[in-house]
């Protein structure tokens, strides 16, 4: 059999681990555990080390107690494929997975890697066997099969719900699980609950999972591991013990003393919040695509026209247009909200009119930009055609 390997983007490559790894690998967590247990420490695995698994494990390792103790060993853990694989041996050097802006990403993850030895990546699920706390940071994606029309979309749930029954059949029945995956408003309490709840029946397990919901506002660029650590967090639970919990262990490792939790009775109201929140957000992006096409064909300078309209209190948050929006969330999130509202909670009717129309708009707004280009280009006798256009941010995309 050939061997398969995993290639990192600075072009290393790591080879698969084989079924004789396991043990071995098994038998290395175990001695860290045992040694981490021996100081008192809470052990906390994080299910997915890439945009926000990796910097939310990097700190709650350093997360610290009284004197500066430290109270929780992380064990970061990544599925072994091809794909990802090349991100547990990055993290147990002492380097970041992901690429920020921001400075303190590397060296967070470097101090509790290498200085304080708080955290450790693996690929074995075995590992969550030893857990006080799984937190689940597992990609959830939105396929969209045509671009300008969210509704013929749909979620892509197959690597969550896996993550689930490999959680729920490894477990100790007092283990927190704390979804921060941003998920379609449902997830908890009619996806993950019944199907954890069925695998720890077949444990002859009779206590329910001990799940709770908590979503991230993580923003890229020079403050992200700020935007994690020191900013607002809501969580909830699907009982009073899930929900005390997850405020515990939130309030352990985030600065809520200056951002206090805010704490929701039931999981769906925090998803929902994170789906309405954003999709806010890219509500009032496209409610500009209108008006800038109507300042562009009347002569109107709409910069000029916004800070007019900014001098009034209740208006100085209008936002400036761009070219389209940026970023993973935005341009998806409201798509989780409208399916689960047919696929999960079970509703045949048609409620969405504003959050689907603004993602349609908001994926078709670069086109309007491109078409700019054009012109302009054309307007300049150089036909597009023969023209040189550098296109800025398209790393990934273009061939």
């Amino acid at each position: 059999m050939t061997e398969q390997f995993s290639i990192s983007p600075d072009g290393m490559k790591y080879p698969l681990p084989k079924d004789d790894d396991y043990k071995q690998e098994f038998v290395r967590i175990e001695k860290l555990v045992a040694q981490a247990k021996e100081k008192g420490q809470e052990i906390v695995v994080v299910m997915g080390v890439g945009f926000v698994g990796a910097v939310m494990a990097a700190i709650v390792a350093d997360t610290v107690v009284g004197t500066r103790k430290s109270s929780k060993f992380v064990i970061g853990m990544q599925r072994p494929s091809p794909r990802s694989y090349w991100k547990i041996p990055k993290l147990n050097e002492g380097i970041s997975p992901v690429k920020a802006e921001d400075p303190e990403v590397e060296s967070m993850i470097r101090r509790c890697v290498l200085d304080k030895k708080m955290l450790v990546a693996t690929f074995t699920y075995d590992a969550l066997q030893f857990a006080d706390v799984v937190i689940v940071d597992v990609q959830l994606d939105y396929t969209k099969i045509e671009l300008g029309n969210v509704r013929s979309g749909h979620v892509e749930m197959t690597a969550l719900e896996e993550s689930f029954e490999i959680i729920a059949k490894r477990i100790k029945p007092e283990c927190l699980i704390l979804i921060e995956t941003t998920v379609a408003p449902g997830t908890t309490e009619q996806v993950a609950f019944p199907a954890m709840k069925k695998i720890f029946r077949q444990r002859d397990i009779n206590t329910d999972p001990l799940l709770a919901h908590s979503y991230e506002r993580v923003m890229p660029g020079r403050n992200y591991v700020a935007s994690i650590r020191d900013f607002w967090r809501v969580c909830s639970g699907v009982n009073e013990e899930a929900k005390n919990r997850v405020a515990k262990f939130l309030n352990e490792v985030l600065n809520t003393e200056k951002y206090p939790l805010t704490i929701l009775d039931r999981p769906i109201e925090s998803e929902t919040a994170k789906i309405m929140e954003n999709s806010y957000r890219a509500t009032i992006l496209a409610f500009m695509d209108e008006w800038c096409k109507f300042a562009e064909q009347n002569g109107v300078d709409i910069t000029k026209a916004i800070k007019a309209i900014k001098v009034r209190p209740t208006h100085n948050n209008m936002l400036f247009p761009g070219p389209g929006i940026g970023g993973y969330c935005l341009p998806k999130d409201g798509g989780l909200g409208i399916w689960a509202y047919r696929h999960i909670l079970g509703f045949e009717d048609n409620i969405f009119k504003i959050t689907p129309l603004a993602i349609d708009i908001n994926d078709t707004r670069a086109l309007h930009a491109a078409q700019m280009v054009r012109d302009a280009l054309r307007n300049m006798g150089k036909p597009i055609a023969s023209a040189e256009v550098l296109v800025l941010g398209a790393w990934g995309i273009l061939p």
